[in-house]
């Protein structure tokens, strides 16, 4: 804490200690062997939290982000309700850029950090697209809404929007126009000595690095980038 508050010093920055949350990230087996009460006598002006919010997204102590994902859909439910019912005054084009700047947009916000989580916690975000485009064409509740999706409104679920995302990301950082920092971690297959001739060397693939767990393969940045 002393060397973050001299260096917020150094930026001209004061660190607001009321305001300031601390928590542990780390698995369940890790966090079980935390004596949180000894870092609370260390700490005693900073408040200890299971969670917070950081850039929009609620972050849990094993980043799980399960806590994130029920109130994002709670909010975009909520958002649902109140466009409802005034949906019969709208037209089609009305209502799809209502649902996208009230809707939408919430679910496309710093979503590539949900890759590589459980089917059964993005499943619910989809549930999510399926009552807008239900609303946004006046489909009833329980008819099928996915050809609408993909023929009319051109929206894609949420794994292929998070893919999509995680792809955008990585042709910025090709193109030089990412922060340094993500431009280093691309490597194109042609550039390294002895690969020119190799089939993903000239179809311009990128360097995918060993991943000893499962947890990077599915999950770190500069490991599933490249396999997008």
């Amino acid at each position: 804490m002393d060397a973050l508050s001299a260096w917020l010093a150094s930026n001209h920055l004061l660190l607001n200690v009321s305001k300031t949350q601390f928590i542990w990230l780390g698995g369940a087996r890790r966090l079980v062997g935390i004596d949180q009460s000894s870092v609370v006598i260390a700490f005693p002006n900073i408040s200890f939290q299971d969670s917070v919010r950081d850039f929009g997204v609620i972050l849990d102590q094993e980043l799980s982000f399960f806590l994130h994902i029920n109130q994002l859909a709670r909010s975009c439910y909520y958002q649902l309700r109140q466009l409802r019912i005034v949906s019969r005054s709208l037209s089609c084009s009305a209502a799809a850029a209502l649902v996208h700047a009230f809707v939408t947009s919430r679910l496309d916000h710093c979503n590539s950090i949900l890759l590589g989580l459980p089917l059964a916690l993005t499943a619910r975000l989809d549930q999510v697209l399926c009552c807008a485009a239900r609303l946004i064409g006046r489909i009833p509740k329980y008819a099928s809404v996915s050809a609408y999706m993909h023929d009319m409104l051109h929206w894609l679920p949420i794994t292929q929007r998070i893919s999509y995302r995680i792809a955008f990301l990585v042709w910025l950082c090709r193109l030089g126009s990412a922060p340094a920092y993500l431009c280093e971690l691309f490597r194109p297959v042609s550039g390294l000595p002895g690969q020119g001739a190799i089939r993903s060397s000239v179809t311009g693939q990128l360097l995918v690095p060993h991943a000893k767990t499962a947890t990077r393969q599915f999950h770190v940045f500069f490991i599933v980038g490249p396999s997008t």
